[in-house]
């Protein structure tokens, strides 16, 4: 199998017709025929059948164009950098970071850097924790944010902030009167639980049994903005990372410390050989002001949106 074959299959299944695709190839039809020939005795699969004198896929045939479409794609992207980084000399940053620090966090930390950056290309992804960890060991992105400081061969990790857990409450419910909500204060509740992944539940579920505490499970989400929404609607009492209260945008929530030592982290993670690339320690930087304002700032004045 070789990549005259791939792309002569690519085209007849973008253009229609071996004809088609001879043409867009400079080429002749026998030859197009030839490369898919060549192509199912590599690969031992039938890709096309013909009906009625038409070139028709075969299921085998589409399943492979998936494949081939998604590498062509990732060509696609090779060709786009390289234009960029003809533009702008510095290409592109990559960026992924799990929710509680893409939503509340990230926006700010992207005004003040594409005013220093304006020629930087940053591409901003939020995903799942094992993710960001692969693709940061992988150096499929340039920085990481993440939850847990797991070592990893050729990657940094620093902390970014370590922050007690803060209560989010129905605004209208009877324990949103109160400035400090205890574990005790949780019996009978009905609670927005963090999923059995996370530290933060094993912390919590662990700090209930020793108070003697039975709330009432209600419902289980990573996402803390999500807890956030699901609380506004009275659906119960759950933990937020203080950063996500901070940015909490929704009405009919209030936030109340809680008196249980229970915290929420935060890490960045980066491929070492970034470790003297200053388009990422700015990013870096600039990050970690913006989570000290928020912190100072909602610990000064903290808002029952």
């Amino acid at each position: 199998m070789n990549f005259k074959q791939i792309e002569a299959f690519r085209l007849i299944m973008l253009r229609g017709t071996m004809t088609a695709a001879a043409e867009e190839l400079h080429t002749s039809q026998p030859s197009i025929s030839r490369l898919i020939a060549e192509l199912e005795d590599a690969l031992k699969l039938k890709l096309f059948t013909r009906n009625a004198g038409r070139l028709q896929p075969t299921d085998a045939g589409t399943s492979f164009y998936q494949e081939v479409e998604r590498s062509f794609v990732g060509l696609d992207n090779l060709t786009q950098s390289a234009r960029q980084i003809r533009i702008f000399g510095t290409g592109r940053l990559r960026v992924a970071g799990t929710p509680a620090i893409v939503q509340s966090v990230l926006p700010q930390v992207m005004v003040e850097y594409r005013e220093k950056y304006p020629n930087v290309v940053v591409s901003l992804e939020m995903r799942s924790e094992s993710t960001v960890r692969r693709w940061t060991s992988s150096s499929y992105c340039d920085i990481g944010f993440a939850t847990i400081a797991a070592e990893t061969l050729g990657v940094n990790a620093e902390t970014l902030y370590k922050l007690p857990a803060l209560c989010a409450l129905p605004s209208r419910h009877p324990l949103a009167r109160r400035k400090v909500i205890r574990v005790n204060d949780l019996e009978g509740e009905n609670l927005i639980l963090p999923s059995h992944a996370e530290e933060t539940r094993l912390t919590l579920d662990k700090a209930l049994e020793q108070a003697g505490v039975t709330p009432i499970p209600a419902i289980e989400t990573p996402y803390g903005a999500l807890t956030c929404m699901l609380a506004a609607q009275g659906l119960g009492i759950g933990l937020v990372n203080p950063l996500v209260a901070a940015s909490n945008k929704h009405g009919g929530v209030v936030f109340r410390p809680f008196d249980a030592d229970i915290s929420f982290g935060g890490y960045v993670v980066y491929p070492r050989l970034h470790d003297h690339n200053p388009v990422v320690k700015d990013f870096i930087r600039m990050t970690r002001e913006h989570i000290e304002q928020i912190v100072a700032k909602y610990a000064k004045d903290p808002k029952d949106s």
